[in-house]
């Protein structure tokens, strides 16, 4: 069995923030709406808004004593570094970049209504599924200034650039989905993309 091959990425603080909306659920199954006469008595609705976060990264190359490496560092390597650390093994920009998903979150809002005049919403706070949110203060849903796409049958999604150095937010007006991660890589490869 050969040794892996290296893949060793930084991050940098350029994220794209992607966030759907659903109402399907168990919850509206059962707890359903109640009509009386025609008139809707009393509504219940679930909403979920799905979060996802990536994270743009440069690939790194590893060197070993000025040697590029090919594989993962062995145990003659790991231990050099280890006599003399930061002298050894060291790694280099390359030029090529990646994403990386990063995040995964989930917030619940439930909303109630009665005779279609009282109503309640209860919006929970997202529920970490994966990862550690990189940008928690920049939510989409619920920002006025954040339009929701539907095309078709698609759910409703919305989608922005954050960079978590500068603090600069950028919603994203249009967008293709299919193409979403490729454009991100592509609007910031000429800044994130120099060698070193």
């Amino acid at each position: 069995m050969g040794a892996l091959p290296i893949d060793k990425v930084s991050l940098t603080p350029q994220h794209l923030i992607v966030e759907y909306t659903s109402t399907e659920s168990l919850f509206g199954m059962v707890a359903p709406s109640i009509k009386t006469r025609g008139i809707k008595a009393v509504g219940t609705q679930h909403l979920q808004v799905m979060r996802y976060v990536y994270t743009l990264a440069r690939v790194e190359d590893i060197y070993f004593k000025g040697e590029k490496l090919q594989n993962m560092p062995g145990f003659r390597e790991l231990l050099t570094e280890w006599i003399t650390p930061g002298k050894q093994l060291v790694s280099v920009p390359n030029g090529k970049l990646s994403i990386m998903h990063v995040y995964t979150g989930k917030k619940n809002i439930f909303r109630a209504s009665a005779l279609e005049k009282f109503k309640r919403s209860v919006s929970l706070n997202f529920i970490d599924l994966y990862g550690e949110d990189p940008a928690p203060r920049r939510v989409l849903y619920g920002n006025d200034s954040v339009p929701f796409i539907q095309r078709g049958e698609e759910t409703p999604m919305a989608a922005a650039y954050y960079n978590s150095e500068t603090d600069r937010f950028r919603v994203l007006q249009q967008f293709d989905r299919r193409t979403l991660l490729e454009n991100f890589q592509r609007a910031f490869a000429n800044e994130y993309s120099a060698v070193g």
